[in-house]
């Protein structure tokens, strides 16, 4: 190695100075622009070396510790060293990656000579930086607690190991950096190459300030972004402090019942003290608790009379002390008396000296006694103290003195007040004086208010202030009578009961109170006011002949009252007012009253009853007394005439205008312009005639005819309309009443706008004229689907409708309806059609930018557009038209009209070649203006998925779905069906092999279970992708009424036999349905043989095997929805385990799907009658709402006839998608006829008929 050194050594010295170094004249030499420099980096980290060379004209090469490195920039055999920089401009920066302890060394940059120029060299040094591995306090496990004893030393020793170059250390305590005097550091090799450990020791003198303390040792170095450290705790052990008292203070006092909290503090100590509480030396509570650096146990307590003088003391102590430190704390408590009673004699007379004594119990300080007697204070009481229980002093008072003059008892009341806590207590004595009672007070009834007759009334007397109570009695009229008593304390009172009766009316109750100190008895007394009603009323009425028009005159006298009566008439429920006429006096202070009423009669008054009624107002009672009048008049109508009686045209009404009359009869004269009216037909055969024909007479010949007060409107016409007057006559007068016939006729349209044309932003207006009886505005409307008439006007005037369409745009284009309804007859309806002229707009959707054909094939370009007036096509391709008829060979433009302003146009590509594959342009152009659109003519590919996926219908065991197809890829697509229950991660496939059918039937489900389903489709060029992942449907938990159970119920519908004749027809139809059955499977077959030989020879032929099944008529009818359109689908089903998986599978037996059927009912349901069942319209399952809402109402309707989907034939379970199979068009067929009966022929009694299949099937050979 050393000589592989010195021999390029040599070489460089004289590559360096082997030639002469001359440069030409003002020439710059190559220099350092940035020359390497010394420096330090952390082992594992990028270092890079700066080596810049301005006018480089010498190669440049590193050396490390003088052994070069070489010119390559990749530095061969250095994988992590290479030259970074750009060369050209002279930046030759040395990268080192991963640095290591082996990287540290001189490097040196050198440039060699070139053209004259001298070498260039400049080292610079690298320092890898080495972190040190290890940090620890020798012998001290890390986060350690140490225990010492106050003032003992203990030695902490640091070592920080392998570090490069040594670490520093620093020491804290709490986190806070300290310096020690007795620090020693001492540096030592490591085992390792080229590093260092350090050993830092101190020795320290613990005390209690140093208890909970850390000390710890942190190491710093420059490969470090945080220093390491290592650390223990101090625990040092000392005794705790004496304890402190608090929540008292000697000399104060407390007040009995409050709550006290006596604390006791001991600060320090490790471990912290126990702290207990003694009361009179017991122990009362030794919870202590620790906070912070104190040990802290709080007594709380209430205090009571007991505590006074009694003495808390506080003990604590530790392992550490010798004996016990104790404080203590003396209570004075301050409490009101127990208890103060005062005693005495129990009564006393005025004049005699009574003697009184208040004892008052316990109390601190003595309690202070005063007196007061009647609210009046008495200071000339003598007292004294004695000792009591703990601490406490009882207090005696006497209080003499004679009993004065007083109209009631005495009250003496004894006040104990402790002045310390301004807290006192009472008690009361009554002294029993005897003394005569008041005079008494009645309660109940007020003097000269009345009380209702038949009314209970109670009066109560009471009297106050005797002592003893006084004896009361009542008296009425001077008469003693019974009544109930009462006594309470020196409060009497007696109450009587009375049943007021007329007689009460003005009688004098009295009471007298007296008792035994009382020397003559008081009294207070009262008279009765009582209320009673009349108990008669008499009328009588004057003159006794009555006649409309002339006056009659009622008069009412009410019996006695108190008050008096009032009378008021009555009319039926009319009141009416009288005139008073006179009032008398009667027995017991009751009035009698007379009233007169005068009547100016009518014949209105006739049969009618008044009523005079006298009624207590007091009372709110009454009597009535009736009379019915009997008056003479002229016939009046039972009903008001009416002005106008409105008939429809043609029906027959009946108008009864009878009169009352007194006397009777009436005679009636029905007249029409002065003409009498004929007598009608005697019996109702009339009435059927002319409703049935309005146009014809009856037998007297004449529509309108007359009975008494009836007339008779028989299939009235217009000419019947105008006034008819009737007279009806008695002995007292005639009556006239007319009446107008108003024939009412259904509507008609008379007049309605042409088609309206107008140009986009003008207004359109639209008009209809009707007749009708009647018409107004409210019966003309107009209409049109889903459309906004608040940009209209609508103007009615002349029976005449004008509708304005303001501002019309494309939007307004359509089929007004002008509709008029007065409610007889038929709605009358005309349609009218607008038209807005509008630039065409094209149709842009994805199903028509796209066309495909095969070579040699002919191509289809749709293109639809909107506009008027006519909008014509042309096609383009690189701005060529090829819609001009000029090779009428190739191209052919078809257009024609599909709405009111819809047009289509498909474009024709004949034998297509391979340069016809491009981008056409269809322009749709009227005299507004053009619209184009792009279509891209492509070869055939695989189809687009379809563009949505629905649930239409689910039953216990079947879901029916319905799509939309995507593009077809320019072949015919059909579509493979996945589906899998809700947590199971295996599918099922089905296969529709129909071509145009978009909705099919999933059958063998399993109850109440959810599905997620998703499609594909295919054609011969490939698959789509599966779209609706997240489509589900749960089966219904319970199936549905058998399909033959509910045809039965419909077509039997409870009746035991059918007519024969309906029976017959029947037959004789499904016996020719069958007939033409068999001949159309015949024509099939012979046109299926023609073109197996106008085919044969092809060699692009798919493999795909068709079935298609017909039926004669059944014994159910099928909906046309899902699998019963026509043969759908075969069904592959083979056991597969993953997905996707690619793997050989063993073809099972094809089994069949449901298949198309012939209407059985003699009329199909209207949503039926344009249906093709064979090749039902792809409109009819466009994926829209609207759309899946009309398939689920067809759905509603088969299960409400008991018609349900007929499920294909069972077929086991298949998990693995079954390949495509091919269609060829050399297949042959054969064909089988069976015969397979559903019902018996004796259960319809041969209305339902046996089933027949035909089925065809490619085959090799053909079989009958």
């Amino acid at each position: 190695m050393q000589v592989v050194k010195i021999l390029l050594l040599g070489t460089f010295c004289l590559l360096t100075y082997g030639g002469e170094n001359h440069l030409a004249s003002g020439q710059q030499r190559q220099h350092f622009r940035n020359q390497p420099e010394d420096q330090h980096v952390v082992e594992g980290a990028v270092a890079i070396i700066k080596c810049e060379v301005g006018n480089q004209k010498g190669r440049v090469q590193w050396a490390k510790d003088g052994f070069v490195l070489g010119f390559n920039r990749t530095i061969p055999g250095y994988p992590r060293y290479e030259m970074v920089g750009d060369g050209i401009n002279g930046e030759h920066h040395l990268k080192i990656l991963n640095t290591t302890l082996h990287d540290d060394a001189d490097y040196q940059c050198q440039v060699g000579p070139a053209d004259g120029h001298d070498p260039l060299r400049a080292t610079g040094h690298l320092t890898v930086l080495l972190a040190p591995t290890n940090i620890e306090l020798l012998g001290r496990a890390r986060e350690e607690v140490i225990e010492v004893n106050e003032g003992e030393e203990i030695t902490l020793e640091c070592q920080v190991e392998d570090a490069k170059p040594v670490a520093t250390v620093r020491w804290y305590k709490n986190n806070e950096e300290i310096h020690l005097d007795s620090r020693l550091d001492v540096e030592k090799e490591s085992s390792q190459r080229r590093r260092q450990t350090l050993v830092s020791k101190v020795t320290l003198r613990l005390t209690p300030a140093d208890d909970g303390s850390h000390y710890a040792c942190h190491a710093e170095h420059p490969a470090l972004s945080t220093p390491i450290a290592a650390s223990v705790k101090i625990s040092v052990l000392y005794p705790p402090g004496p304890p402190v008292i608090t929540g008292y203070t000697a000399g104060e006092t407390i007040r009995a019942g409050e709550e006290r909290t006596l604390s006791c503090r001991s600060r320090g100590g490790n471990p912290l003290g126990r702290v207990v509480w003694y009361r009179n030396n017991e122990i009362i509570d030794t919870t202590d608790r620790p906070i912070g650096a104190e040990s802290v146990n709080e007594y709380k307590f209430i205090v009571d009379s007991a505590d006074n003088g009694a003495v808390f003391t506080c003990e604590v102590r530790n392992k550490l002390t010798e004996k016990p430190l104790l404080a203590s704390v003396k209570l004075d408590v301050h409490f009101p008396p127990d208890k103060v009673v005062v005693s005495g004699p129990a009564q006393s007379r005025v004049g005699e000296n009574v003697t009184l004594k208040c004892v008052v119990d316990n109390s601190n300080p003595p309690a202070e006694v005063s007196w007061v007697v009647d609210g009046q204070p008495r200071p000339e009481a003598t007292t004294r103290r004695e000792r009591a229980g703990p601490g406490g002093w009882h207090t005696i008072s006497r209080l003499e003195l004679g009993v004065p003059v007083v109209d009631r008892d005495m009250m003496f009341t004894c006040h104990a007040t402790n002045q310390a806590l301004g807290e006192t207590k009472v008690d009361t004595y009554m002294l029993s004086v005897l003394r005569p009672p008041l005079p008494p007070v009645l309660h109940g009834y007020s003097e000269g208010s009345g009380i209702r007759v038949g009314s209970q009334q109670r009066i109560m007397c009471v009297s106050r202030g005797g002592n003893p109570p006084a004896h009361l009695q009542w008296y009425r009229d001077g008469q003693k009578i019974p009544s109930r008593k009462h006594s309470i304390d020196d409060v009497s009172s007696a109450e009587i009961e009375i049943v007021a009766e007329p007689q009460d009316n003005g009688a004098q109750y009295r009471c007298e109170a007296h008792n035994s100190a009382a020397s003559s008895p008081v009294s207070v007394s009262t008279t009765l006011v009582v209320f009673f009603p009349p108990e008669t009323v008499k009328i009588s009425q004057s003159p006794r002949r009555l006649s409309a028009g002339s006056q009659a005159i009622l008069t009412c006298e009410s019996g006695p009252s108190n008050p008096a009566a009032t009378i008021t008439w009555l009319r039926g429920d009319y009141r009416m007012t009288g005139r008073l006429q006179e009032t008398s006096s009667s027995l017991n202070g009751g009035t009698r009253v007379t009233n007169v009423l005068a009547l100016n009669l009518t014949a209105a008054d006739d049969g009618l009853t008044y009523s005079c009624q006298a009624k207590n107002t007091a009372l709110q009672k009454d009597v009535t007394q009736s009379v019915t009048l009997h008056v003479n008049y002229a016939p009046t109508f039972l009903a008001e005439p009416p002005d106008v009686v409105d008939v429809v045209v043609g029906e027959s009404e009946e108008l009864n205008l009878t009169a009352r009359a007194n006397p009777g009869p009436v005679i009636y004269t029905w007249t029409r312009h002065g003409l009498p009216l004929p007598d009608p037909v005697i019996d109702d055969s009339w009435r059927d005639t002319y409703a049935q024909h309005p146009d014809m007479g009856g037998a007297g010949g004449s529509r309108v005819s007359a009975v008494g007060p009836l007339l008779y409107i028989r299939g009235v016409t217009v000419d019947d309309a105008g006034d008819y007057e009737l007279e009806a006559t008695n002995q007292e007068g005639a009556t006239v009443a007319k009446v107008y016939l108003n024939v009412q006729y259904p509507p008609t349209i008379k007049y309605t706008s042409e088609m309206v044309t107008v140009s986009e932003g003008q207004d359109a207006h639209l008009e209809c004229a009707a007749d009708g009886n009647p018409l107004t505005e409210a019966m003309m409307a107009w209409r049109r689907d889903d459309y906004d008439f608040t940009k209209t006007e609508q103007i009615f005037g002349g029976k005449k409708a004008t509708l304005t369409v303001l501002r019309a745009n494309r939007n307004d284009t359509g089929v007004f309806t002008c509709e008029v309804n007065n409610s007889i007859g038929k709605v009358t309806t005309s349609n009218i059609t607008l038209v807005v002229k509008t630039k065409p707009v094209v149709e842009r959707s994805q199903l028509l930018d796209r066309a495909a054909a095969e070579k040699g094939k002919r191509g289809e370009l749709r293109c639809l557009a909107e506009g008027a007036p006519d909008v014509s096509f042309s096609w383009k391709r690189d701005g060529l038209l090829l819609s001009n008829g000029v090779r009428p060979d190739k191209y052919e433009n078809e257009t024609v009209r599909t709405g009111l302003v819809s047009w289509a146009s498909t474009f024709y590509i004949r034998n297509v070649h391979e340069d016809d594959y491009g981008r056409y342009e269809c322009i749709a152009e009227n005299e507004l203006g053009a619209s184009t659109f792009t279509v891209r003519f492509i070869k055939p590919t695989r189809p687009d998925p379809p563009l949505s996926l629905k649930v239409v219908n689910t039953t216990h065991d079947t879901v029916t779905l319905a799509w939309k197809p995507g593009f077809d890829g320019g072949k015919t697509q059909y579509f493979r069906l996945r589906y899998r229950i809700k947590d199971s991660t295996s599918y099922q496939y089905l296969d529709v092999y129909e071509s145009g059918v978009y909705m099919y039937t999933v059958t063998d489900l399993s109850l109440n279970t959810e599905y997620y389903f998703s499609i594909m489709s295919y054609n011969d060029m490939g698959d789509s992708e599966y779209r609706g992942e997240f489509v589900r449907a749960t089966t219904r938990s319970q199936p549905l009424l058998g399909d033959r159970e509910l045809l039965l119920n419909q077509v039997l519908g409870g009746r035991g036999d059918l007519p024969k004749l309906i029976i017959i027809v029947v037959a004789i139809v499904g016996t020719m349905i069958v007939i033409l059955n068999i001949a159309l499977v015949i024509c099939l077959i012979r046109r299926k043989r023609g073109k197996r030989r106008d085919d044969e020879g092809s060699d692009q032929a798919s493999s795909k095997s068709t079935t298609n099944t017909m039926y004669a008529p059944s014994s159910y009818n099928d909906t046309v929805v899902g699998e019963t359109l026509s043969s759908i689908s075969e069904k592959s089903r083979e056991s597969y385990t993953q997905e996707d998986s690619v793997v050989d599978y063993e073809e099972q037996t094809h089994k069949h799907a449901a298949s198309t059927y012939l209407i059985d009912q003699i009329e199909p349901p209207p949503e039926y009658a344009s249906q093709t069942p064979s090749q039902p319209s792809s409109a009819a399952y466009d994926p829209h709402e609207d759309d899946y809402a009309e398939v689920l109402r067809r759905n509603a309707y088969n299960h409400q006839l008991g018609k349900v989907t007929p499920p294909p034939p069972p077929v086991p379970p298949t998990t693995a998608p079954p390949p495509r199979p091919a269609v060829t068009s050399a297949s042959r067929t054969r064909l089988h006829l069976r015969a397979s009966p559903t019902v018996p022929p004796s259960t319809m009694q041969g209305v339902l008929q046996s089933r027949w299949a035909c089925t065809i099937t490619p085959t090799a050979t053909l079989q009958t």
